[in-house]
């Protein structure tokens, strides 16, 4: 048995309206076309659905046994067909991805709050991770992207940067920290400084290009966590070695970025995907909308330690 939406319709339509001609009119169809429709429904379920004369057309018992069936299998059907238009237009839906802690911190708050006033209705499920673990959470969980600080290649996984950082020294608006255009990794040494600790992914960047040029980094402050460094470095404790992205200028307007060369080093911030894997429309509205604010921040933050 194979009963369709167009059968439905005309039983449910007939059975309210008790006309085969009102009801074809409310369904924009011929009257010759609903009486099919009934017809063929009768055949399928093998049981006689209204009783018809030239004057009036009177459901049987089994029609009534039918109706609030059809009436709820319209309903989900309509029901079904509205909640996947909504998912199309992300305007429903669920987007859950991974963020290392930095880009979460720093990146995203803004991502997230022009996202949440487009699309209301969407829950976001943002779960902020090491750097590391990125890649291998990526493929156990049911995240459908990542975005964060990697490198080198992965098996099964596409890489596209979003924005890129540029290594900076980070510290006090004061007067001769402000004058200066950039610092050289040389004249950084001369200042208390605070730099990751040597096993996250950004110092090893570091240590590796300063020790091609045969220069080495002893920062006064070793940290874990990007906003520990900034909130040291609020304090005058230090100049915080981080990219001038990192920096959330409405979490920390005393501090300014001023850019480190010879050598100059930047950092990626990249999506990471699953080869392979579609993105549900509410991932691919997050991901446009990310795109879209990160290459601003990123101008901004060029602007800044300009």
């Amino acid at each position: 048995m194979n009963v369709t939406l167009r059968q439905l319709r005309a039983f449910t339509g007939v059975y309210r309206t008790r006309s085969i001609t009102r009801a074809a009119r409310e369904l924009g169809i011929t009257q010759s076309a609903a009486s099919l429709l009934i017809q063929q429904l009768e055949s399928q379920l093998g049981v006689k659905l209204f009783d018809r004369s030239t004057r009036s057309v009177q459901p049987t018992l089994a029609a009534n046994e039918a109706f609030l069936t059809a009436e709820r299998m319209l309903g989900d059907a309509l029901g079904l067909s509205r909640r996947m238009r909504d998912l199309a237009q992300a305007r429903a839906g669920r987007v859950a991805f991974l963020a290392s802690a930095g880009a979460a911190s720093a990146l995203l708050p803004l991502v997230l709050a022009k996202f949440r006033a487009a699309h209301p209705d969407i829950e976001i499920d943002m779960r902020d991770v090491a750097a590391d673990d990125l890649v291998p959470r990526l493929v156990a969980t049911d995240a459908e992207f990542a975005i964060g600080s990697v490198e080198g290649e992965f098996a099964d996984m596409t890489i596209e940067t979003l924005t890129r950082g540029r290594l900076s020294a980070i510290g006090r608006r004061t007067a001769d920290f402000a004058a200066r255009r950039a610092l050289t990794w040389d004249e950084l040494a001369q200042f208390p400084t605070i730099a990751m600790r040597r096993e996250t992914r950004i110092r090893m960047q570091i240590n590796q290009a300063l020790g091609a040029q045969g220069k080495h980094l002893a920062p006064t402050y070793e940290v874990t966590l990007i906003n520990t460094a900034l909130a040291m470095t609020a304090q005058g404790l230090g100049l915080a070695i981080l990219p001038a992205t990192m920096l959330p200028a409405d979490q920390f307007p005393t501090l300014i970025a001023r850019p480190l060369i010879r050598p100059a080093i930047t950092r990626p911030v990249s999506l990471l995907q699953r080869q392979g894997r579609t993105l549900s429309p509410a991932a691919q509205a997050f991901v446009a909308m990310a795109r879209t604010v990160l290459a601003g921040q990123s101008a901004r933050a060029a602007t800044t330690s300009g």
